[in-house]
């Protein structure tokens, strides 16, 4: 059984954004759906969920989100009619929608009327699919009449699985489901490429040219309509319909919230996997070079990404070799030509300092090209020749999103070194349900990594809430006008719009972190690389606080390289698929070089929970607070 927001368990609350918070749930007949701001969120009919969501959205020409604003709530007869406006500074469109739920179907419509001309990228209705109907048959209506038969993906789909689209039909466990579109061509694509934990159905066509000029009066009207019936044979969950149906709206938090709950946890049998390097990335904030701006001791390697075209490269070069202290430097080239990578590895090598990685990746396509390789390749080789510390080790992939590795890993099959890739839980929806269905997303995506890698190992990072630099951009970011070697504006991620949120410093992150790397630390992951060392996107806060994700991950670094060892909650292995407990806690358990078992437990729930630990030892009890994570030694219960 699931709660209205895919999860089986209340989302602590520092995770949440307001509309989160302020949900209310909507029922009429054998309807019933969350409503959070805009967005109808999981839509069930008769007790079971068939849709994730249904939202109406509007992405610039850069793709960024625009604001929803929701300026009034009506109820009807039938539903519900919504009124708002779009856009970050005034309004950019106003729009409507309306929601009908009758016996047997649910349509959805919006009008939208720009009110100010700019460029789009996508603007419309999207719905999304639950990531559990992979596999499931799904029945494609197109809109000149005729039919096609597929199943939703089980490997994550580097392309859309269906396309020109005017109806989608599909069974669940108990309920037959057919959607039907219009007031546009639709298509699918895989968001599990992202961490989202949906299929999304949406328009245009990314074969059709964008972005699209939108002048004042232009109107766009589309609807989405749900019809859905049990399969035959399958009693109802719910008592007979009464006449006429009644709509109900009341707030998410009238609902019935469960008590303090006892967890039973085993420590179970080694793993074939050990706990990966953790590093952590060179602050881009202003403030980042100041004096004692470090993260935690036990990471031991810090990441810094440099393009040489940029005129102040040789500025944060100089910070990552202050911040990083007697760390080892994980160097990311963002290049044009192999060419360009020798002034900034010159430098490198001269200063001395330990370089255990070198990524090239080039600036247009965000991966490593076969000339950039062979390029850097050589250069590291030359440079490096008469060096006593070792030659650094060369990394291919992408710096961009797993996706750009499922759609392009063909390019890297002459490629026989490691392969990176990175993870950006907001890139479509900053909600805190969805960052903590990320988790599970995050441990297929890195299946199907370790299945693309073929046996290469995997670095994976970095690993940021928000965007660190826009890989889809249709307008080119601008380098900076000045080397300013004090960084007083920041660099990468400080001038990109999204990348800082402020639940980076919420408690509950450290569980969240917690669970991440659960999901992520798999056979073939040699490293994993997390937000920034300190400042707004840091393990360390401005004023010198050690952050609760900086917390867990100094604690998971002391791990490094210790075999890990299986948490077992309620019968299932946190390890295998979901890296979280239906009760919302998270663990992960390694032995140390002392031979105790140290274990990192995390709720990611706002229920506390008391945590009974067994197998390693004589049975611990932890308590968990809403959103806490602890740190627990076992002693003597190593082998």
């Amino acid at each position: 059984m699931t709660s209205r927001f895919g999860t089986t368990f209340r989302v602590a609350p520092d995770l949440l954004l307001e509309q989160e918070r302020a949900a209310r749930a909507v029922t009429r007949g054998p309807w019933s759906l969350s409503l959070r701001g805009s967005d109808l969120d999981d839509i069930a009919f008769d007790g079971e969920t068939v849709l994730r969501s249904i939202r109406f959205v509007v992405r610039d020409q850069d793709w960024k989100t625009l604001p929803v604003i929701v300026d009034a709530v009506d109820q009807t007869t039938s539903g519900l009619q919504l009124r708002g406006r779009v856009g970050d500074d005034g309004e950019t469109v106003a729009w409507s929608l309306s929601v009908d739920l009758g016996a047997s179907t649910l349509r959805v419509a919006v009008r939208a009327e720009v009110t100010a001309a700019f460029r789009r990228a996508r603007i419309g209705l999207i719905v999304l699919q639950a990531p559990a109907l992979a596999g499931t048959e799904l029945v494609v209506g197109h809109p000149e009449g005729s039919t096609t038969t597929t199943r939703l993906p089980e490997h994550i789909a580097p392309h859309q699985p269906a396309i020109r689209i005017e109806s989608l039909s599909w069974t669940g466990d108990h309920i037959a489901t057919v959607a039907r579109f219009a007031g546009d061509v639709f298509e699918m694509e895989d968001q599990r490429n992202w961490t989202d934990a949906s299929f999304k159905t949406y328009s245009t066509p990314l074969s059709l040219p964008f972005p699209v000029a939108l002048t004042v009066g232009d109107v766009v009207e589309q609807s989405v309509e749900l019809s859905c019936s049990r399969v035959e044979g399958v009693e109802p969950a719910a008592a007979p319909l009464a006449t006429p149906l009644a709509v109900t709206v009341a707030p998410e938090t009238d609902l019935e919230r469960p008590a303090s709950e006892l967890v039973e946890a085993r420590i179970g049998t080694p793993l074939d996997s050990l706990v990966p390097t953790i590093s952590t990335s060179v602050s881009s904030d202003p403030d980042g070079g100041r004096p004692g701006a470090v993260p935690p001791d036990a990471i031991t390697e810090l990441l810094v990404e440099v393009d040489p075209a940029a005129v102040d490269w040789p500025a944060i070069l100089d910070r990552a070799l202050r911040q990083a202290g007697s760390r080892s430097l994980d160097l990311r080239l963002v290049l044009g030509t192999g060419d360009e990578a020798e002034p900034v590895l010159r430098r490198l090598r001269d200063a001395g300092i330990p370089v255990v990685r070198v990524g090239a990746f080039h600036r247009r396509t965000h991966l490593s090209e076969s000339a950039l390789l062979t390029a850097v390749g050589e250069l590291l080789q030359r440079l490096w020749a008469d060096v006593e510390a070792p030659s650094p080790v060369l990394v291919g992939g992408t710096r961009a999103h797993f996706t750009e590795l499922n759609r392009n890993h063909a390019r890297l099959d002459r490629w026989t070194g490691p392969v990176a890739f990175s993870v950006t839980p907001f890139m479509h929806d900053r909600a805190g349900h969805q960052l903590v269905e990320s988790l599970d997303m995050q441990a297929v995506v890195v299946a199907d990594a370790v299945r693309i890698a073929d046996g290469r190992p995997l670095h994976v990072g970095p690993v940021t809430l928000g965007a660190r630099y826009n890989a889809v951009a249709t307008t080119r970011a601008g380098a900076g006008a000045t080397a300013d070697p004090d960084l007083r504006a920041g660099f990468g991620a400080e001038l990109v719009p999204g990348a800082t949120d402020d639940r980076q410093s919420a408690e509950a992150l450290g569980a969240w972190v917690v669970a991440s790397v659960a999901a992520l630390a798999v056979p073939g992951v040699e490293s994993l690389s997390y937000f920034e060392a300190t400042g707004p996107r840091g393990l360390v806060a401005a004023d010198g606080t050690v952050t609760a994700a900086g917390r867990a991950l100094g604690w998971i670094a002391e791990l490094s390289g210790r075999p890990r060892s299986a948490v077992v909650i309620g019968g299932r292995r946190l390890d295998v698929g979901s890296p979280v407990s239906t009760e919302g806690v998270t663990a992960i358990a390694a032995v140390d070089a002392a031979g105790e078992t140290v274990v990192i437990l995390g709720n990611l729930g706002e229920t506390p929970v008391r945590v009974v630990l067994a197998g390693a030892s004589d049975p611990h009890t932890v308590d968990l607070g809403a959103g806490a994570v602890v740190r627990v030694v076992l002693a003597g219960s190593g082998s």
